[in-house]
């Protein structure tokens, strides 16, 4: 059932556990968002653990290692940030009492849900939901949900991107968040592994229809010769929209099961959503992702001339 974020806090203060699940490959919205509810929930005296299929990321490890799991015995389930029970993996089969998303089409049943379609984080609505809830925001609450904002705007660069953004942004540093730390750590910063994967990629760059789709292929093989992780790949996927010209860019990743995961930046004009909704995905205006049952270079063909088509409708 949808409700309000006044409603959605109301019912939040009726139980006293939760175990809070962000979705599969987290990034620091789904990350920054689950945890900073947990700490506010915790502060009201609830009982919390925040789960996922894949562990956090390293580098916002030294924020979420601070947040200790309660022992719990009957709690009920929030999905945080995830548009799909597929994308909850291992706990897509589980009965999800909340879901707070900011995905337009959503499809996640939940007994209570807030869906606030394209803003541009999920962090922003979680702001509002501790703040209904009269909760005070602390440092590490804010720095978590910094981390959250600045990772998924790209710092403040995506068309989802709003007043209300800054707004959040702004409100967040009169609560302590570390904004230059945090923005340098999470959009400057880079280790050399990372240095090198940026290199295989942009060397398998592939421009197609006069240069207006560019798509690049990252294998599993890759990541054994840059020697570095999936969870250190976010921001990744934007490399393909930084090429002057390019209206939409694919970066194709082959998984670890057999099936590729195409993920979609476009121009600001063309919508990522309903490209990669052809193919069963979905997401945002400017970046969205599917999952192809193929092999990388067939997705590759696959996505092209998918995109070809959208490209003759412009």
């Amino acid at each position: 059932m949808n409700i309000s974020i006044e409603k959605m806090a109301e019912k939040l203060r009726e139980y006293q556990e939760f175990r809070i699940v962000y979705h599969i490959r987290p990034d620091g919205d789904c990350i920054g968002s689950s945890f900073a509810l947990a700490l506010a929930l915790k502060s009201i005296g609830a009982k919390c653990e925040v789960v996922g299929r894949d562990e956090v990321p390293r580098v916002h490890r030294f924020m979420t290692d601070r947040v200790m799991p309660d022992v719990l015995e009957n709690p009920v389930y929030i999905a945080v940030d995830a548009a799909s029970p597929a994308r909850t993996g291992n706990f897509q089969n589980e009965h999800f009492t909340f879901c707070i998303d900011h995905h337009r089409d959503n499809s996640i049943v939940a007994d209570y849900k807030y869906v606030e379609a394209d803003c541009g984080a999920c962090s922003e609505i979680i702001l509002k939901l501790i703040k209904a809830m009269r909760i005070p925001v602390t440092k590490e609450i804010s720095d978590l949900l910094y981390t959250a904002l600045v990772t998924d705007t790209m710092c403040f660069r995506t068309t989802d991107t709003s007043v209300q953004s800054f707004e959040t942004a702004a409100e967040l540093a009169r609560c302590g968040a570390d904004i230059y730390q945090i923005g340098r750590r999470n959009m400057f910063l880079k280790s050399p592994q990372r240095l090198k994967i940026e290199q295989i990629l942009r060397e398998s760059f592939h421009f197609t229809c006069s240069n207006q789709i560019l798509t690049g292929m990252i294998r599993l093989c890759d990541l054994k010769t840059a020697d570095i992780l999936d969870s250190e790949l976010e921001g990744i996927n934007s490399m393909v929209e930084q090429v002057e010209g390019v209206r939409i860019g694919v970066t194709i990743r082959e998984l670890p099961d057999g099936r590729t995961r195409c993920s979609m930046r476009t121009n600001g004009d063309i919508a990522a959503n309903e490209i990669c909704a052809v193919h069963g995905g979905g997401g945002h205006f400017h970046a969205a992702c599917c999952e192809l049952d193929t092999n990388p270079d067939e997705a590759r063909n696959i996505m092209e001339e998918t995109c070809r088509g959208f490209l003759k409708m412009k």
